[in-house]
């Protein structure tokens, strides 16, 4: 599938790969700035909804519903990819309702530096094609996606101690 843009943030951490990835595994934790009311997502949130696999096998299926300035959103996702400790991606499925971002491949990969583990998360995306999406154009969108992988390296870094950005 061909998108628009993408966007990615990187974090060094003093922690093996292998906590790294039980950490940022977990559907809540890399989607906890969704769940949370934020000037980013005008004060809405997204309830989340896991099947069986708990978004951790590939093909598991997430489903993530809310409500934004009168707009019901949804969007679901499937695990395409699933490598632990080094590496996980998901993609959405269907057309999602979404106000500045429309279809999108996400993931993080986790890599071992000389202090503990480098990682990166990335997401691929096309521009909404709602009504109020498509009148904004890209520039929310681009800050959006930019918002959304800089949380999930952030959550990463409240998590565990950031090290030196040259400890390769």
């Amino acid at each position: 599938m061909s998108y628009e843009a993408s966007a990615s943030s990187s974090i060094d951490l003093l922690a093996p790969p292998q906590q790294v990835f039980a950490f940022l595994d977990d559907p809540s934790v890399v989607g906890a700035h969704m769940q949370r009311p934020s000037l980013m997502m005008f004060g809405a949130t997204m309830k989340y909804d896991v099947d069986q696999g708990n978004g951790q096998v590939v093909g598991s299926i997430i489903k993530m519903r809310g409500k934004i300035l009168g707009m019901n959103l949804f969007v679901e996702e499937i695990v395409t990819e699933w490598q632990p400790p080094w590496r996980k991606s998901w993609q959405t499925l269907g057309h999602p309702k979404l106000l500045v971002i429309d279809t999108y491949h996400m993931g993080f990969v986790v890599k071992p530096i000389s202090v503990g583990s480098r990682v990166i998360v990335k997401i691929d995306y096309s521009y909404s094609h709602s009504p109020l999406g498509s009148r904004l154009g890209g520039i929310p969108a681009k800050a959006y996606a930019r918002w959304c992988v800089s949380k999930m390296t952030r959550e990463a870094g409240n998590r565990f101690a950031q090290a030196p950005r040259n400890g390769e």
